[in-house]
C-alpha cells in the first residue's frame, strides 16, 4: 500500500579466521555455521556468498604466545 517492500536479502560473505598453528576457518556472516573451507553459498541458510573478509586471530594468537615466552 504504501511502496515496495524490500524482498530479503539473501546473499552473505564468509568470515576467514587466520590462525598460526592450526589451518584457517571460514564462518557464515549471516548464520555463523563454521566450515573448512568457502563455498558459493551456505550450506547451512542458503544465503548467496558474495566475498570473503578476513578476521586475523593469529595476531591475538601472537600475543598470547609472547605474554608466555616473556618477549
Amino acid at each position: 500500500m504504501f511502496g515496495k517492500t524490500k524482498q530479503p536479502d539473501n546473499t552473505s560473505h564468509w568470515i576467514r579466521h587466520e590462525h598460526i598453528l592450526r589451518s584457517d576457518h571460514y564462518e557464515c556472516a549471516r548464520c555463523h555455521v563454521k566450515k573448512d573451507r568457502p563455498t558459493n553459498a551456505c550450506p547451512n541458510c542458503g544465503a548467496v556468498m558474495k566475498s570473503t573478509k578476513s578476521d586475523p586471530q593469529w595476531v591475538d594468537e601472537l600475543e598470547m604466545f609472547d605474554a608466555i615466552l616473556g618477549d
